[in-house]
């Protein structure tokens, strides 16, 4: 047997909000935004990868964040700042005594996600 993971979807009251500010945020763009749907998908990053999609949902189950991103990148700073120039928020960081160090950010959806250094970017 094979499986693998195809789309991380996230459940939202105003999906188009969410593709706006994840589009910005991963330099992707989104398929295009068909009305009988209540999906929406940003195209993967590269050939095969992992799609995010937006799913509209009349009103969110739960305020608890049992799942989030890890949003790999190579400039935190500016990554930051892009997040809360689009609306999101900052919300922690956290550096190891071996100076590794990730923020963990929130989305204007109050999705959780963090974002870390990777110097292979």
């Amino acid at each position: 047997m094979k499986a693998q993971i195809a789309t991380v979807m996230l459940n939202s009251e105003e999906p188009e909000k969410l593709v706006e500010f994840w589009s910005k945020i991963l330099a992707v763009s989104a398929h295009p935004h068909d009305a009988r749907t209540e999906h929406i998908w940003l195209f993967p990053q590269r050939e095969g990868g992992v799609k995010l999609g937006f799913q509209r949902v009349a009103k969110r189950v739960s305020a608890t964040h049992e799942l989030h991103l890890d949003i790999a990148v190579d400039d935190l700073d500016e990554t930051e700042q892009l997040v809360i120039e689009s609306g999101g928020r900052h919300i922690k960081t956290t550096k190891l005594g071996s100076g590794f160090e990730w923020r963990i950010l929130e989305d204007p959806d109050g999705n959780l996600f963090c974002i870390f250094p990777d110097k292979h970017m």
